[in-house]
C-alpha cells in the first residue's frame, strides 16, 4: 500500500455489502444515469457496485491499483488514472454521453483532501453532481451534515445546495490498515429548490464575514470596510445588519449576494 496516498483498504465484508446496497438503493432512487467511484484502491466497493449502472467508471491516483481493478471485472476503459482534482470529470461523462447533473459521484475519501473533493464535487451550484456517497473520517462527517449545531464555512457551501445526512460510523478495524479514528458514511442528496447564487461570490462572502462569526453583520461590514479587506461590497439592509452569520437563512444569505456590487 502506498501510505503517501492516506490509503485505508475496507476489508469488512459486511460493511462492503452494506456500502454496495445503499449505493444501488440511492442511483436508482434519484434515476442517475451515471455512477462514479473515487479511489477504489483494490477493488472493495467497485466490486460489489461495477453492474450498478451501465455507465460506470472509477478514478484511481495509484497506477499499481489497476491489477486488482481489472481482476474484480473492470475494463481498462472504465479505469482513469490521475489526481481526481485534476481530472476533466466532464469530459469523461461526456465521452460517455452523460452529463454531470445526472451522476451519482462515491468513494472512500482519503481523510487529508476530503474537503478539496468535496468542493469540487458539490460546489459549483447548477452544474454539480447529483448526489453521493462517501466514506469519511467521522469528525468531518458530524460537522457537515445537515443537522449539525454548529455551522462552519464547509457546512455552509456544501448544504447549499444538498442535504447531506449521516448514515453509518464505521469502526477502525474494519480497515486495513486501521485508521487512529473512526469513520463514518455520508449521503449527500440534491435539493429539489437550490436558492440561485453565483458560488465564487458566496466563498467570498463566507471568506470576509465567516471570521467574525460572532459579530453582526453591520459591524462585520464596517470591519471590512476599515481594513479595506476586498473591493467587493455587501449591500446589507438594516435589518439583516442586526443579524449574526449563523441566523442567516439561505434566501437571507442570497438577498445579500445578489445585492452585491463589484
Amino acid at each position: 500500500m502506498s501510505t503517501y496516498l492516506g490509503q485505508n483498504f475496507l476489508k469488512d465484508s459486511s460493511m462492503r455489502s452494506y456500502i454496495g446496497s445503499a449505493i444501488a438503493k440511492m442511483y436508482e432512487e434519484v434515476q442517475a444515469q451515471a455512477l462514479m467511484e473515487i479511489g477504489p484502491g483494490k477493488g472493495a466497493i467497485t466490486r460489489k457496485i461495477k453492474d450498478v449502472s451501465r455507465d460506470f467508471f472509477v478514478v484511481e491516483k495509484d497506477l499499481t491499483m489497476e491489477p486488482y481493478l481489472l481482476e474484480v471485472g473492470l475494463e481498462k476503459k472504465q479505469i482513469v488514472f490521475g489526481d481526481f482534482l485534476e481530472v476533466d470529470v466532464v469530459g469523461q461523462l461526456q465521452g460517455l454521453g452523460k452529463n454531470i447533473k445526472e451522476t451519482l459521484a462515491v468513494g472512500n475519501l482519503p481523510y487529508y483532501i476530503t474537503s478539496p473533493i468535496f468542493r469540487k464535487l458539490f460546489t459549483d451550484g447548477e452544474a454539480c453532481f447529483l448526489g453521493g456517497i462517501f466514506m469519511i473520517q467521522d469528525e468531518v462527517g458530524q460537522k457537515i451534515i445537515s443537522s449539525a449545531q454548529k455551522k462552519s464555512y464547509l457546512w455552509r457551501l456544501l448544504n447549499w445546495a444538498y442535504e447531506v445526512k449521516y448514515l453509518k460510523m464505521v469502526p477502525p478495524k474494519c480497515f486495513s490498515p486501521a485508521p487512529k479514528v473512526k469513520s463514518c458514511l455520508v449521503k449527500f442528496i440534491r435539493k429539489e429548490r437550490v436558492e440561485p447564487v453565483n458560488f465564487q461570490d458566496l466563498e467570498l462572502f463566507l471568506n470576509l464575514f465567516a471570521p467574525y462569526s460572532r459579530k453582526t453583520l453591520g459591524r462585520i461590514a464596517k470591519i471590512i470596510e476599515k481594513k479595506q479587506e476586498h473591493q467587493r461590497v455587501f449591500n446589507i439592509s438594516e435589518s439583516l445588519a442586526k443579524k449574526r452569520l449563523e441566523e442567516l437563512s439561505r434566501e437571507e444569505v442570497a438577498q445579500i449576494i445578489g445585492k452585491s456590487d463589484a
